[in-house]
């Protein structure tokens, strides 16, 4: 038995499926299977079943998995206390955000970090949520903040804030009124991410259809990209706050609410269930800068966000900019 084998293994019990975890782990297909066939071939039982879905875990399957997340994780913990003490080195811990949370909390957050914990090091990555939650399940991230994640063996969700998206665009070319209808938005010309992005699929849904039939004149995964043509007058946009924050505040954007408020995406805080085994430090710290973001979050943007599971309104009133729509 080998650290290989098992993380080809743990790979196929997490996405379901031999070819996905190939795919995922850049390996090919034959490859990987023989190596679990050896595994459960030293072992003597079977540790998949297979089926035309896919794959499932037998019960030794299921027991070979969670020690296997329990073995990864205290390699990578030894790792990183053994380079720590060998040098001196600042300890690490790498937590991935969106590209409106960056805008919103992430320099804050680094200060704030730097003052509780000077002896550790605050990694920020800047990613698309299904981006981030991709990295944190394959361990290039310890944890993040992603929008509308849908549940995955391998990850520890938790669901944290609602978050309003605005209707987007220049001042001089918004609608009268601090409120715009559905069919308003469904009319004008769209820059939008792709598929994925979480305003194309908090429009989608809100409009009853999937984020490919949505009618989109520019797609861009990319939030600069599209305040750019915001700011051209080329195009309107359904986005988080945060990515329009300081355009709006500048009068160079309007941000208008939703009727109904039928346009939200949902906050998650993403780790792995293997990071219980961390130590304790480690996850004190983690806990307080994940706790620390939802709040600044919150209150960066009051009265578009809802905390969750507590249900109650919206957390302080609506910024007066968006309200007026930034004019």
């Amino acid at each position: 038995m080998n650290l290989r084998q098992l993380r080809y293994f743990a790979a196929a019990v997490e996405h379901r499926s031999v070819t996905r975890a190939a795919e995922r782990l850049h390996v090919a297909q034959p490859a990987l299977g023989q190596h679990i066939r050896a595994l459960e071939a030293e072992l003597g039982v079977p540790l998949l079943d297979r089926h035309s879905r896919g794959v499932t875990a037998t019960a030794a399957g299921e027991a070979l998995y969670t020690r296997s997340l329990e073995i990864f994780d205290l390699i990578a913990r030894t790792q990183r206390e053994v380079v720590a003490l060998g040098g001196g080195v600042a300890r690490t811990i790498t937590l991935g955000l969106t590209p409106s949370l960056t805008l919103l909390i992430g320099t804050d957050l680094q200060l704030a970090f730097v003052e509780k914990a000077p002896h550790w090091q605050l990694r920020i990555w800047e990613e698309p949520s299904f981006k981030l939650v991709a990295a944190v399940e394959n361990g290039e991230l310890d944890l993040a903040l992603a929008y509308d994640v849908a549940p995955r063996p391998a990850l520890k969700l938790r669901p944290v804030l609602e978050e309003e998206l605005l209707f987007t665009c220049r001042p001089d070319l918004a609608p009268e009124g601090p409120t715009v209808e559905l069919a308003y938005i469904l009319e004008r010309q769209l820059a939008l991410g792709t598929s994925q992005d979480i305003g194309r699929r908090a429009l989608a849904r809100a409009a009853g259809m999937a984020p490919e039939a949505l009618k989109v004149r520019y797609e861009l995964q990319s939030v600069t990209g599209i305040r750019d043509m915001l700011l051209r007058g080329s195009a309107a946009s359904v986005l988080p706050y945060g990515s329009i924050a300081q355009e709006i505040r500048a009068g160079r954007l309007a941000g208008l609410r939703i009727q109904g408020g039928v346009l939200f995406s949902t906050l998650y805080t993403v780790t792995r269930n293997r990071s219980q085994s961390r130590a304790s430090d480690e996850a004190n710290l983690s806990d307080w800068l994940l706790d620390g973001a939802i709040s600044r979050t919150a209150a960066s943007q009051p009265g578009l966000t809802r905390a969750l599971p507590s249900v109650h309104d919206g957390l302080g009133t609506t910024p007066s900019h968006v309200a007026s729509m930034g004019r």
